[in-house]
């Protein structure tokens, strides 16, 4: 068996380890590294606190660092060019963490007991436990439009979501989920650090400690934290002084986003309801479903008054409208309807095309990494563990790797022209493997 080529390790979790959009509910080690050392899974899985332990905890700040996207476009000309899209993550340290974790399961459940008496439960998508994935949720809207026939689906992204919830709005929408005039002391504690946190940037604290960083387990010692991160002078740590943002990426930004979205969600639900429509919410991807009577622009026009009346606003140039009418006896869009990564025209059902690109450019720099990797430590070429390779990228690999979800989403879709879009990943791999191999070793 050959050798194994470690791949660099970075600070964050994975993302086939942590998805802070989806995940919120799954209980997984997490492997990053931050000021505390890691919980053993066993711990993590039974650990419990009272009020009083939470109450006394002293949070450590967050560590901060920006996701970057990078997608394919297509310009009214046709051209491809490709646009960057940033996403702020902050992600707690593992005890910290662990506490959301279990906070947010009690919480959660009685949020579900507060929606699943109202008609708007399921159009609330996303953070929840139990209620299926996006590619449900896709097939659901999907389904919606088929059985309607001739209609309009309206998709609007909200802008800077987490970064803009007014903190007025989640305590008073807290109150109500919780039955209480007043917060408790330990839910009190929870919200404070969820509105009022602290963060260091990932890149400006491995900067400052240079090879002291990540040694023994954590990012530092107490005594470094107090001495080189946050002296008197110079503090790297950064405080939210706003009335509005929470961060993306603790186990609770999810659910405290609902929580924020309470009103609004029933208040859009019931409005456009009332013109024959539906109405669902993804995080921040909200998709709309109107008869051909309805002017699209109205829909449009109530969900950003809504969202005003609580401080968010849309990105309206993500704003897409689709057209289904029915034409020679099939169902046509007069643009494909983009949803949770995948697009419909009446009668093909696909994954974006960028997801697609993402995905090569992935496998791409994946191999590269390895390869440069066992090259500068000496390894030969014949002798490079190529298994997590295979693993990471094709339908050999791991539930949660690219193909395997792909593969999945042609099954639960019911639509074999997914699977299809991936039939060259396999000569892809095997040329860009070679290609590495060639250039490294020759």
């Amino acid at each position: 068996m050959g050798r194994t080529v470690s791949d660099a390790s970075g600070c964050a979790p994975e993302d086939d380890e942590f998805d802070p959009r989806i995940d919120d509910f799954v209980s997984k080690e997490r492997k990053y590294v931050h000021f505390d050392l890691p919980l053993s899974e066993e711990r993590r899985t039974n650990i419990s606190f009272t009020d009083q332990e939470i109450c006394g905890h002293s949070f450590w700040p967050l560590l901060a660092y920006d996701s970057v996207e990078r997608r394919a476009k297509k310009n009214e000309a046709g051209e491809i060019y490709f646009e960057e899209k940033s996403r702020p993550i902050k992600f707690a340290s593992h005890l910290d963490a662990a506490i959301f974790e279990w906070y947010g399961k009690r919480l959660s459940e009685i949020y579900e007991s507060r929606i699943n008496r109202e008609l708007f439960a399921s159009s609330i998508l996303a953070y929840r436990a139990n209620i299926g994935d996006n590619i449900a949720h896709a097939k659901s809207l999907f389904d919606e439009i088929a059985s309607r026939g001739e209609c309009i689906a309206i998709a609007v992204d909200v802008s800077g979501f987490f970064d803009h919830i007014r903190h007025d709005v989640l305590a008073a929408t807290l109150r109500e989920v919780l039955g209480v005039s007043r917060l408790s002391n330990m839910d009190y504690k929870i919200f404070e650090r969820m509105t009022r946190f602290s963060w260091v940037d990932s890149n400006a604290i491995q900067a400052r400690l240079g090879s002291r960083y990540g040694r023994r387990g954590r990012i530092c010692s107490a005594t470094e934290f107090r001495n080189l991160v946050r002296p008197k002078q110079a503090s790297l740590v950064q405080e939210n002084s706003e009335c509005f943002g929470i961060p993306q990426g603790t186990p609770l930004s999810g659910l405290y986003a609902n929580i924020s979205m309470l009103g609004a969600d029933e208040e859009l639900q019931s409005r456009l309801a009332a013109f024959g429509g539906s109405y669902r919410r993804y995080s921040d991807d909200i998709a709309v479903v109107l008869p051909t009577s309805v002017d699209p622009q109205e829909g449009v026009t109530i969900i950003e008054k809504v969202l005003k009346g609580i401080g968010l606003e849309l990105s309206v140039h993500k704003t897409e409208i689709s057209k289904f009418l029915i034409a020679d006896g099939a169902l046509t869009a007069d643009k494909p309807f983009q949803y949770l990564g995948f697009t419909f025209d009446g009668q093909r059902k696909l994954i974006r095309q960028s997801s697609l690109n993402r995905y090569y450019s992935k496998m791409h720099s994946g191999i590269r990494a390895k390869v440069r990797a066992a090259k500068n430590g000496g390894v030969p070429s014949e002798e490079i563990y190529l298994r997590e390779l295979y693993r990471r990228y094709t339908h050999f690999g791991r539930a949660r790797n690219f193909p395997r979800y792909a593969y999945r989403a042609a099954r639960i879709l019911e639509a074999p022209e997914i699977q299809r879009q991936l039939r060259n990943h396999m000569t892809t791999f095997r040329r860009a493997l070679r290609y590495y191999l060639d250039r490294a070793y020759s």
